[in-house]
């Protein structure tokens, strides 16, 4: 075979354009000891190609789901770089190997084929998902998921990429971890339930698990957890916390409830706004870093949850109009 054919046809099973008849056939040409020449030459001359603009869907939809993450500009980064080792990984193993498996080049070609697909919920509502896998996805107000539209079974594990928060209820497969992908976090697990929240603007991402067992893992260090115990990870500087936690209470969200336990008046105001579509315009004189301990059932109206904030504070007012709250001290109050 002359080396523009084989150009050819290497360059459609890298970009995954074989049609799925045929890539068990072409598998077996790239690992027969035919034609060496022609394909070293192919692979190296591919390696050297810059990545196309919009080299797959999946580089292009990363970009934008991570498109407000500037504090993790390195993260990012490296994740771009790992794109595009994906899908030329075959080009630093083959022209070294060409007798590799038939099985690893057709699985490195599903793996690299597959449909992703992206789904965000707005603020104010909620979503739930039933992945290619049987695994059962919700996911909270002002979240985004990124996952296959299918899973394969050449693939070594389902990975899945998430901003916002989730509960996951993985469907068992012992032979392919399911992998959540949130910031610079990775949890690992074959067939829980658990919750995962990791808003981009969150200092922590946090992991609450129910049930099975989880192994989380950081830039530099990993942690496994057992049912009601929950790891904190700061996005900054890659410290871990576990706690032992009721797991009920962090998953109260999905029917519509809400518990905040020592929580900053920052970090609660963020969260109401997501949940109820509102704005907050909050007066300087406000202590946004008071911690608050409130739970609330699936019926409170926003206006219900000011009042009680209100309460506990002591010192604060508020004024809702329309989609926007105005939150200040009282006249004379302590700040």
């Amino acid at each position: 075979m002359d080396k523009q054919s084989a150009y050819q046809i290497i360059r459609l099973f890298i970009d995954g354009l074989i049609e799925r008849r045929h890539v068990l056939s072409v598998a077996r040409w790239i690992a027969n000891g035919e034609d060496d020449e022609s394909k070293e030459a192919t692979f190296k001359s591919v390696w050297e190609e810059p990545v196309a603009e919009d080299d797959a869907k999946l580089s292009q939809a990363l970009e934008q789901f991570r498109a407000n993450r500037d504090a993790y500009e390195d993260a990012l980064k490296t994740k771009k770089l790992r794109l595009r080792v994906m899908k030329y990984a075959a080009l630093f193993i083959l022209p070294l190997a060409l007798g590799a498996s038939v099985w690893f080049l057709a699985s490195s070609y599903y793996a690299r084929s597959s449909e992703m697909v992206q789904c965000y919920v707005a603020n104010g509502t909620t979503e739930s998902l039933l992945l290619s896998d049987g695994t059962k996805v919700r996911l909270n107000a002002g979240s985004t998921i990124f996952y296959p539209k299918s899973f394969n079974s050449y693939a070594s594990k389902r990975e899945v990429y998430l901003e916002g928060e989730a509960h996951f209820d993985v469907s068992k497969d012992t032979g392919h971890p399911f992998v959540v992908h949130a910031g610079n976090l990775s949890i690992k697990v074959f067939g829980t339930h658990f919750n995962v929240k990791a808003y981009p603007n969150d200092e922590m991402i946090t992991t609450t698990l129910e049930e099975g067992r989880v192994k989380v893992m950081g830039m530099s260090r990993s942690a496994v957890l057992e049912p009601n115990e929950q790891l904190l990870y700061n996005r900054f500087s890659g410290t871990m916390r576990k706690l032992s936690v009721d797991s009920e209470k962090y998953k109260v969200w999905m029917n519509g409830g809400l518990n905040f336990e020592q929580q900053p008046l920052r970090s609660i105001l963020t969260e109401l706004g997501r949940r109820y579509n509102v704005t907050f315009n909050v007066a300087p004189s406000v202590d946004m870093r008071r911690a608050y301990t409130m739970n609330f059932k699936n019926d409170e109206s926003i206006d219900d949850i000011m009042t009680v904030l209100m309460k506990i504070s002591g010192n604060l007012v508020f004024y809702h109009n329309q989609q926007s709250i105005t939150l200040s001290t009282k006249k004379g109050g302590r700040r």
